[in-house]
């Protein structure tokens, strides 16, 4: 166990168990299972295996595989009654040899036993019937009960009950999926659509920081799409229903059905589905600028994935094209464009967009994309640099000389006295030098770096940076730097920040050492304690240090 459990979670456990956490331990060959009270109720199982114990549990990190605390609890509390097992479970019959059984059987035996168990099995039960002739032989209740059962909750679930109803939802949705194998596939395209509404309808009472919904939502569209491609829906009613679900939803659903659908709906469905999205999207005025409705981005998608899957590219960009109101719908078109190896094309849209726009620094990415692609560097460079110039960063800089290889020296040049020229630092929020630093010190250019920062100024992260690689050669010149950053860190004023102050003093001893001025850091040192003499906690972090 000690080996399996990281010592926190052996801790836990141990307190679980003295605390009497554990229930209902019971064990049934090499398995033990069992009950245990933590944030909610978890179910756990232990597997004696020759290769030692297995641990699993309901509980968040017991689904990924951790041997958590309960398994420890769970552990425990069976050795505390002997920690014996029995023998493995025997492997079950093989298929082959069970049919040979059931063939040598006497018929009115085999009648009873399949009484019996469809008196338990209803979905058996209705199988049976359905075979015997009777129309409408299965009865949904009980699975729509379940459903309501396992997803409108009165109640709201916080994190720490999610885990838990999800678990059930899943449980539920298995009997859904479990009705298209047993023949009634059109009963579980219902259930489906019906599992949707409630779970959206329940959404707000969920906490889902974890995503559950959206993979219990995503789980419901694949039962249904199974249960469309094993059954017979009527395709124009179902065409409508995909419509009218999508448009309605707030959380996506049925947003990408096509190519998926298409065989299902048939020519018929689909016929209506171009006829209700269509229709959808002649009703939207024309876009504004910054138009961000949820309304619009739902017809427009469908209508994009419409012409898309009936006529390529070409489809969706005549769909695109209709309504270009910002840089980005260039860009989709290019992108889309450039899939199909159309760069020319592509090029020709992206200008475009350079000129009925404000410059967009996307555009001129794959702008240059295309230009290296067709080896005009130098085009490419012309883009990239004014992504630079409009974006000084290292990001920009290495795109230059990416796209211009062997030509990069030139504009390295060019890019540097550029940065050189910029205003140096006036106020808090102005960049100053950084950008010309961080370049520098990328390049290993350590001198250039530190003369860039003196003339011109740099953010404080910067002057770190730079105060660590100077204090190789200049330690004098480092100490100053790293004062004034263990200054602001205790200005902060909580127990990290006093941790991190206290780091850097550490650091910055060793530099007074280094220049013999071993004096001046105790000087130094007895006026921060000092200063901040009301600050107990600071006090208490130089102490464990052993700082002066």
């Amino acid at each position: 166990m000690r080996k399996l459990a990281d010592e926190r979670s052996f801790e836990r456990g141990e307190r679980y168990f003295a605390a009497g956490q554990v229930r209902r331990v019971t064990v049934d060959g090499s398995t033990v299972t069992a009950t245990v009270d933590g944030t909610r109720t978890y179910r756990v199982r232990l597997d004696v295996t020759p290769k030692g114990l297995h641990g699993r549990c309901s509980c968040p990190y017991g689904a990924d595989g951790v041997f958590c605390k309960h398994c420890v609890a769970t552990s425990l509390a069976w050795l505390e009654q002997g920690g014996e097992v029995g023998e493995p479970r025997a492997r079950p019959l093989s298929d082959k040899r069970l049919r040979l059984f059931l063939r040598g059987c006497d018929q009115e035996w085999l009648i009873e036993q399949l009484m019996t168990a469809a008196k338990s099995d209803r979905v058996l039960r209705a199988r049976l019937a359905a075979a015997a002739g009777q129309k409408n032989a299965f009865d949904d209740r009980e699975i729509r009960d379940r459903l309501e059962r396992a997803i409108d909750i009165p109640d709201f679930v916080d994190y720490g009950g999610a885990y838990g109803y999800f678990l059930h939802v899943g449980e539920a949705l298995d009997e859904v999926e479990r009705l298209i194998g047993a023949g009634f596939a059109d009963a579980a395209i219902i259930l489906a659509e019906y599992a949707l509404e409630l779970l959206e309808s329940s959404a707000e009472r969920v906490d889902d920081s974890d995503g559950g919904l959206s993979e219990a939502i995503a789980r419901v569209e694949e039962i249904h799409l199974a249960a469309c491609e094993a059954g017979s829906p009527d395709q124009v009613e179902l065409a409508e229903r995909l419509v009218t679900r999508a448009l309605s939803t707030d959380y996506e659903v049925f947003l990408d059905v096509l190519p998926a659908y298409e065989e299902v709906l048939g020519s018929a469905g689909l016929a209506r589905y171009r006829e209700l999205v269509e229709h959808a999207w002649q009703k939207l005025p024309p876009k504004k600028p910054n138009d961000y409705s949820a309304r619009r981005f739902v017809i427009t998608h469908l209508m994009e994935n419409l012409a898309e899957s009936s006529g390529g590219a070409d489809g969706l960009i005549e769909v695109l094209a209709r309504d270009l109101s910002s840089a980005y719908d260039m860009l989709r078109i290019a992108e889309r464009l450039c899939a199909d190896d159309r760069d020319d094309e592509a090029l020709t849209w992206l200008e475009r967009g350079l000129v009925d726009f404000e410059p967009d620094f996307r555009l001129r990415d794959l702008a240059a994309e295309i230009h290296v692609r067709a080896g005009r560097l130098d085009q490419a460079g012309e883009m990239l640099w004014s992504n630079f110039t409009d974006r000084p960063s290292l990001e920009t800089f290495r795109a230059l000389r990416e796209a211009t290889a062997a030509e990069f020296p030139l504009w390295r040049e060019r890019a540097l006295a550029f940065l050189a020229d910029l205003p140096p630092i006036k106020g808090s929020w102005s960049p100053g030098r950084s950008t010309l630093v961080e370049i520098l010190l990328a390049d290993d250019e350590h001198e250039a770096a530190w003369q860039a920062a003196v003339d011109g100024g740099c953010s404080e992260a910067l002057w770190l940076r730079l105060a660590r690689v100077r204090a190789a050669s200049h330690p004098a010149d480092a100490i100053p730097i790293l004062l004034r950053a263990a200054d602001r860190a205790i200005e902060v004023r909580n127990r990290d920040s006093y941790k991190a102050a206290v780091r850097l003093l550490v650091e910055v001893k060793a530099l007074f050492a280094r220049c013999d001025r071993d004096d001046d850091f105790y000087d130094h040192m007895a006026a921060v304690r000092d200063m901040h003499r009301t600050k107990w906690a600071l006090r208490q972090e130089l102490d464990w240090a052993r700082l002066p």
